[in-house]
């Protein structure tokens, strides 16, 4: 079974590495994460849902984690992840299965680490 703790300290390490190494263009990406995720006509709860999506969709598995512990943060639920998922599923058919069934088991066990 997969600790998704684990990895996302991966992620988050591997990502600081990168960005202390790419100087503007880093700074600049996450410039555009924050500007993008900030509320305004969508609360940041949906917007971090929204790149949890595109993250199945696309098959990203560094990004499915860290977006899902964004979602929880924000106070995202089991069943707006799940509703989330399924619309993954829709637009990236069978291998978003697969990758929403990486993203439900990474909410489950950061959802449980809160209890």
């Amino acid at each position: 079974m997969t600790d998704y703790n684990q990895e996302l300290a991966e992620v988050m390490a591997n990502n600081k590495n990168l960005f202390a190494s790419t100087g503007a263009t880093g700074k600049a990406f996450m410039g555009v994460h924050d500007a993008a995720v900030e509320p305004g006509a969508l609360d940041s709860k949906t917007k971090v849902l929204e790149a949890l999506g595109i993250a199945v969709a696309i098959r990203c598995e560094g990004c499915i984690v860290q977006h899902v512990k964004g979602a929880i943060k924000l106070g995202a639920t089991r069943d707006e992840i799940v509703e989330t998922i399924n619309i993954a599923i829709m637009m990236g058919g069978g291998p978003s299965t697969v990758y929403g069934g990486k993203a439900l088991a990474c909410a489950d066990q950061f959802l449980k680490d809160q209890k």
